[in-house]
């Protein structure tokens, strides 16, 4: 906000110290016309200078006052030309600030002067600017028409041009109509005729950047029968625009300059280019703070902030678009403030604040259904001109037609005149009565031509007065239907905020209550597997305690023999190797449970992992004598935690170990699935009954009551949920499969990466 207002004062300063030197020239140009006392050419350009300086200064009201004396003054001394140049100059200045009504008035009064006066040129120049104007009005069809006229009337006149400005705008109509391919001909006449003409001017950059537009807004199929791939488009618009650049800057067209690197960053985002993207709005933003067309400042901010919404970037985005409102609430650019206003109103719209949001769109409702009014208004506004501009064309015709009638009822009467005087002589008498009779049936003609004339006179009247009334019920009906609108969609807003306030409650509420439930059931889960916990840990750590004491005793106070002390070892290592993978599983599914622990997943080699947890169960194998297969694929990568999947298929291996029999089998498989790989370990040995093979596939962590191996082996139903818990956390999953006296399958799935080096393990 402060860097707004900084920028603001600085544009106050600017406009301050610009001022008094406009007021300054125009207080000079006056004393120079009061001094000046002849009535001649000079006097005229003396007033075309004060009404071109009023015109910079945007007081209208004074311009046309000066352009009205001049005007005058050139008709007294026939300096038709001039009148027009007046008349025209006028209109461009109404144009320009986008007064629409009053250009086409002054361009109507500079074309009817140049018929008036059989002044060709003017005739031709003006109807380029009509052409313009209509194009800006969206009157397409008239714009078309007029254009069309004018580039066959400068051909005649040999003014080329005007015939090439001509071209341009037919291009620029068609491109506003979204018909591309009828654009390009003219698009590509105007160019090469500027590039032949001067390979530098403002010409060459006004058609390579509509030549840009062009290629983007053009359908594929469009560019296809341009015989251009739709990925060739950005290419082609940016050469265009790399064209268009330097030359804008050579003519001090600063606003044209920043609108280009605007553009150019709209086709780099397109492309998928964001950085360039960023780095030309930037620039465009750099650009606008060197002029004061306010208006393109304006809409720049708003372009390059709505690029940092679509990159998420929404602090950014916000203020950018907070500034353009600023300068072009200023300007007044309607455009732009409709934009920006319903932008904001997204903005604060995805960031839940629906105040904020619904402020922004009652603006943006105001500001639309203003530029709908304005535009209807004009377009009312310039059907009445269009219309008086006809009915005075038909009067000038009639008036034209009576006179040349006159004039050829002279040349008869003259005729009749001569041959009477040859035969004044001989039929004098007769000759007389033949001329009243004459004078009479004129006489009556005349009466009848007036009479039709008047009566022609007064039906046009009439039509022009149904028109007007036409013209007040279309406005009295629009002003009708906008409050309506008005009333419908306040009604429809309220409506909606009301239903989306209770809608996103009620949802709300249902997803509070479904995440509180869910905590409900795991914590009573959390608890149960505690208890089990509690009593197992109770119970099988009681034991080898007891064993240890007890040892301890008979070393220290009776003799063993060897064999007695190699038995009671080797039971006792068995007693605390049980319980040292009991608080092993404990530990690391303890782990698990903490606040804030997550497994550190990399790519792991699957192959390496099986064989080192292998590595440690040689002395178990060979104990029972198992026959250990592998059909392993050893190019399967898995994203996992190293520790984690080492524990999970080490309790697989001593499940499959410990449940199986004396000189059984146990088969390992590893390999790849279409969206994982896969590592299945399977015994032969006593099976899973149904009842509990259930409990260990339900996704519920749950502990289950461990069973005693082939060998007596106890085990305490924590390794189980270990592998459960371990696999979930690294993305995977696990699946059991058995049948009592034939033995179990365990099946882990885990997430496949690609090739990876050879990890040390």
């Amino acid at each position: 906000m402060q860097m707004i207002r900084c920028i603001l004062l600085i544009t106050c300063i600017c406009f301050s110290v610009f001022v008094p030197a406009q007021q300054k020239r125009l207080d000079s140009l006056i004393q120079v016309n009061k001094s000046y006392k002849a009535q001649d050419s000079l006097k005229v350009i003396h007033y075309r200078n004060i009404f071109r300086q009023y015109g910079a200064m945007r007081n209208y009201p004074m311009a046309v006052v000066y352009v009205d004396s001049a005007v005058a003054l050139a008709e007294r001394l026939k300096k038709y030309p001039l009148m027009v140049d007046l008349y025209e100059r006028l209109g461009r200045l109404f144009h320009g600030s986008s007064q629409y009504f009053e250009a086409l008035n002054y361009y109507q009064k500079a074309y009817e002067t140049s018929l008036k006066y059989n002044y060709a040129r003017g005739e031709a120049g003006i109807l380029l600017n009509i052409g313009a104007l209509y194009m800006d009005v969206k009157d397409y069809g008239k714009s078309l028409e007029t254009l069309q006229q004018a580039i066959q009337l400068n051909e005649q006149l040999g003014v080329m041009g005007n015939v090439v400005s001509s071209y341009m705008n037919i291009a620029l109509v068609y491109i506003e109509l979204n018909q591309i391919v009828q654009a390009l001909p003219y698009l590509t006449k105007a160019l090469n005729a500027f590039e032949a003409d001067d390979p530098k001017g403002r010409g060459v950059a006004v058609a390579s950047q509509a030549l840009a537009t062009a290629y983007m807004k053009a359908t594929e199929k469009e560019l296809v029968a341009m015989g251009i791939t739709p990925v060739k488009r950005y290419s082609l618009a940016l050469s265009a625009l790399n064209k268009a650049l330097p030359i804008a800057f050579n003519v001090d067209d600063l606003p044209s300059a920043a609108t280009i690197y605007a553009d150019m960053a709209d086709i780099y985002e397109a492309s998928g280019e964001k950085e360039k993207a960023r780095t030309y709005f930037k620039k465009a933003v750099e650009i606008d703070q060197q002029h004061e067309t306010h208006a393109v400042a304006a809409d720049n901010l708003v372009r390059i902030g709505m690029h940092y919404l679509r990159t998420k970037e929404q602090v950014n985005g916000f203020l950018s678009i907070q500034k353009g409102i600023l300068l072009a609430e200023d300007c007044k650019s309607l455009t732009t403030l409709r934009t920006g206003y319903e932008q904001l109103s997204r903005f604060y719209e995805e960031a839940n604040n629906y105040d904020s949001s619904l402020v922004y769109y009652k603006k943006f409702i105001v500001i639309r259904d203003s530029i709908y009014g304005v535009e209807k208004e004009k377009e009312i506004s310039l059907k009445q001109v269009s219309l008086n501009y006809e009915l005075k064309e038909r009067d000038y015709e009639y008036s034209k037609q009576q006179v040349d009638n006159e004039l050829k009822q002279q040349v008869l009467l003259a005729e009749q005149r001569k041959n009477q005087l040859a035969l004044a002589e001989k039929e004098k008498s007769v000759q007389r009565l033949l001329f009243l009779q004459q004078r009479a049936k004129l006489e009556n003609e005349a009466l009848l031509q007036s009479n039709a004339f008047q009566q022609q006179k007064d039906k046009l009247a009439y039509e022009q007065a149904i028109s007007k009334k036409q013209i007040d019920n279309q406005t009295l009906e629009i002003r009708f239907n906008k409050y309506l609108n008005l009333f419908f969609l306040a009604s429809v807003i309220v409506l909606i905020i009301g239903g989306t306030i209770i809608f996103f409650s009620q949802r709300r509420t249902k997803k509070l209550n479904q995440i509180i439930s869910d905590q409900k059931d795991s914590l009573q889960e959390l608890v149960h597997v505690k208890d089990q916990l509690l009593g197992t840990i109770s119970h099988d750590m009681r034991t080898p305690i007891n064993s240890l004491m007890a040892f301890t005793y008979l070393l220290e106070n009776q003799t063993l023999s060897q064999e007695k002390l190699r038995v009671y070892t080797h039971q006792l290592k068995n007693t605390l190797g049980y319980t040292q993978e009991l608080l092993d599983n404990l530990l690391k599914w303890a782990s698990t449970q903490m606040k804030g622990f997550a497994p550190q997943l990399t790519p792991l080699e699957l192959n390496s992992i099986l064989q080192h947890a292998l590595s440690g169960f040689s002395d178990s194998i060979t104990q029972k004598q198992l026959k250990i297969e592998q059909d392993v694929d050893a190019n399967v990568n898995v994203l996992a935690d190293r520790e984690m999947l080492l524990s999970v298929i080490r309790n697989l291996i001593s499940n499959a170990i410990k449940f199986s029999h004396v000189n059984g089998t146990i088969h390992i498989c590893i390999g790849k699935d279409s969206n994982s790989s896969h590592v299945i370990i399977e015994d032969d040995g006593i099976g899973i009954a149904d009842e509990k093979l259930q409990l260990i596939n339900d996704p519920v962590a749950k502990l289950v009551n461990s069973s005693l191996g082939t060998s007596q082996e106890k085990g305490n139903g924590l390794g189980v949920l270990l592998c459960k818990s371990f696999v979930q956390l690294m993305n995977g999953s696990i699946q059991f499969s058995s049948e009592v006296g034939k033995g179990t399958r365990a099946r882990i799935e885990l997430v496949s990466v690609n090739d990876i080096s050879h990890q040390n393990v």
